[in-house]
């Protein structure tokens, strides 16, 4: 019987125009008048999760940052929290910088960036009060608590900068969600399924009992983790191998029609 929804966002949940639809809330709310907890585990930070969270009214903590953090929509601090060591976020800040690229990263609900253009944020277009904060040379000076570093190329040239961050910190970060105009740079070791692990352990819950649903590269190791891997037609090949359920694209509402069959029918 399942008991916890993870849900992935971006490519999952919502659809190509960024938004959750209304018959996908209707579902997920009856699903949780069932008593089913429902979450959202992506690579955002916890204020862009939250803005989603509160449309569709999830009932449980959010998995944000990969799997970095474990937060209630309104908590003021994390269940679960794991950041990159001030020295890597330094280094690697230091490096982007130097090569002139562009990159943002995440202490608690804030955003920060060098220099902002909107057009490297065109995933928070449908985010209500989106704001990100402007640090200029001074960035330095913001490299505590970091949670995540997000490197993006406009031109889809992501992958090799990727390489040299890993070859210059080898071993200090972990790439995922890698969309070719971004990638998401972690602590090594954290992924969906290891936030997605904590909260289970909240509600004294075993993998049978969750069913998780993503797309993409950094949902892999929590689609492998859940006992109901729930991937839509537009996921990746990976992803897709892993699915124990095969579900319409997120532009079919497939995430809602999925859930209608394997938790309220």
């Amino acid at each position: 019987m399942i008991k916890l929804i993870a849900l992935d966002l971006d490519g999952t949940l919502l659809n190509s125009e960024k938004r959750v639809t209304p018959y996908t809330r209707d579902v997920l709310r009856r699903a949780m008048a069932r008593g089913v907890h429902v979450t959202l585990a992506t690579g955002r930070m916890i204020g862009g999760a939250a803005y989603f969270g509160r449309q569709v009214g999830v009932n449980a903590p959010l998995i944000c940052c990969n799997g970095g953090v474990l937060q209630g929509m309104d908590a003021p601090e994390p269940l679960f929290m794991r950041c990159l060591p001030q020295g890597t976020v330094r280094r690697l800040l230091t490096l982007c910088h130097a090569r002139g690229w562009y990159a943002n990263w995440y202490i608690g609900r804030e955003i920060f960036v060098e220099h902002f253009d909107a057009a490297y944020f065109h995933a928070y277009r449908t985010v209500e009060d989106f704001k990100v904060r402007e640090v200029g040379d001074d960035f330095l000076s913001y490299t505590e608590n970091v949670i995540q570093c997000v490197i993006r190329d406009l031109a889809g040239e992501v992958a090799p900068k990727v390489a040299v961050v890993e070859r210059e910190l080898p071993g200090e970060i972990a790439a995922q969600q890698n969309t070719g105009t971004s990638a998401d740079l972690t602590p090594p070791g954290v992924t969906k399924a290891l936030g997605l692990s904590f909260l289970m352990e909240q509600y004294g819950l075993t993998p049978a009992e969750v069913m998780a649903c993503g797309d993409a590269d950094n949902d892999l190791p929590m689609l492998r983790f859940a006992g109901t891997a729930v991937v839509p037609e537009n996921g990746l090949p990976e992803a897709k191998a892993l699915a124990t359920y095969h579900a319409a694209s997120n532009d079919e509402d497939g995430i809602a029609k999925a859930i209608e069959q394997l938790v309220l029918a």
